[in-house]
């Protein structure tokens, strides 16, 4: 029985986070921490536990074989290394240990990155990337949840060798990627029946795209990258558009296919079919579509995941069944 701790419980990820290990087979949770609800049970948030919230600096946590953080960032950067060095497993899903460039860090965060060591050792928790790597690690960065959806739906072909122009990623997401606090303090209203793009000048989750595609593709990238949020709660729903610098023509169905055969939660939809935030939400699953363009020598690709799962607990999930040996998928709904 492993026994897990969530530091970070009040937010709407660590509320995911909670159902999914409350039921999670030889699994047991021993604390769950907020700041905010120190003191509170934690079934205000999440029925079927008699927890109490602590406070995030209780000792409890050192009793964990794995210590899941879903604060926001700048936290686990400084706390994640007194539990690494007692031999406990740490599954980060803040920004944290995702940039390995510090200075770069800092010029998206606007501080200075308080644990680097670690952060060199930190692995990227895309299972469909790094499914090894997160086997034997004992620190994982959980993807953002608009890097997700826009690495896995690029990936294929960043990897097959194409020389690519550019890439211009058209990025929506439900509210609840803003966070609990900003959803109950006015967001919800200010998006009713409206629609609207933000950070044009630059979002923190382009860095990390830049980088995980960067590195598949072996040399620099130019992407544009615009996010935008939509009136729902969850979900997110990009369109991809890229450019080949060279005349391409391949069945890129077949690479897709190919390319995600053994990753259990990409589903590859036909040219006929569009991917739907409704169709993955409350799944682990990623949809992805692929279609031809106008303009020649360029592809359009759709993706669509749910941003608290896929984009956040799911994925940490999955990243938590492959340290311990298990199954990704154990745990995890998936419809």
């Amino acid at each position: 029985m492993n026994k897990v701790g969530i530091i970070g419980g009040s937010g709407f990820a660590g509320e995911e986070l909670i159902r999914f290990l409350l039921g999670h087979d030889s699994t047991s949770v021993i604390a769950i921490s907020s700041r905010d609800l120190k003191g509170h049970p934690v079934s205000e948030i999440v029925q079927g536990t008699d927890l109490v919230f602590v406070d995030p600096d209780d000792n409890v946590f050192f009793d964990c074989d794995i210590i899941f953080f879903a604060t926001p960032h700048g936290v686990s950067m400084t706390k994640a290394d007194s539990y690494l060095k007692q031999g406990i497993k740490v599954i980060d899903l803040s920004a944290d240990f995702r940039i390995k460039d510090t200075k770069l860090w800092k010029e998206w965060y606007g501080t200075e990155h308080k644990d680097p060591s670690n952060l060199t050792e930190a692995v990227y928790g895309l299972t469909e990337l790094n499914f090894e790597l997160i086997e034997k690690s004992k620190l994982i960065a959980v993807p953002g949840c608009y890097p997700t959806a826009s690495i896995l739906g690029l990936l294929p072909m960043i990897k097959s060798g194409f020389k690519i122009s550019n890439i211009s990623i058209d990025a929506k997401s439900g509210i609840s990627g803003a966070g609990r606090s900003r959803v109950e303090n006015g967001l919800r209203d200010e998006i009713n029946e409206n629609f609207r793009a933000y950070a044009t000048n630059g979002h923190r989750h382009l860095p990390e795209i830049s980088q995980i595609l960067e590195e598949s593709y072996g040399s620099d990238l130019q992407i544009n990258f615009l996010p935008h949020l939509i009136p729902a709660m969850r979900g997110i729903y990009v369109t991809i558009h890229i450019n080949f610098g060279e005349k391409v023509k391949s069945d890129f169905n077949a690479i897709y296919k190919e390319f995600y055969k053994n990753s259990p939660n990409v589903i590859l939809l036909e040219e006929d079919i569009i991917p739907e935030t409704l169709k993955v939400s409350h799944t682990n699953n990623c949809q992805i579509g692929i279609y031809p363009s106008a303009i020649e020598n360029q592809l359009i690709i759709i993706s669509a995941i749910d941003n608290l799962v896929k984009g956040a607990a799911g994925q940490a999930i999955e990243c938590y069944n492959l340290m311990c040996g298990s199954n990704q998928l154990k745990g995890l709904r998936n419809g």
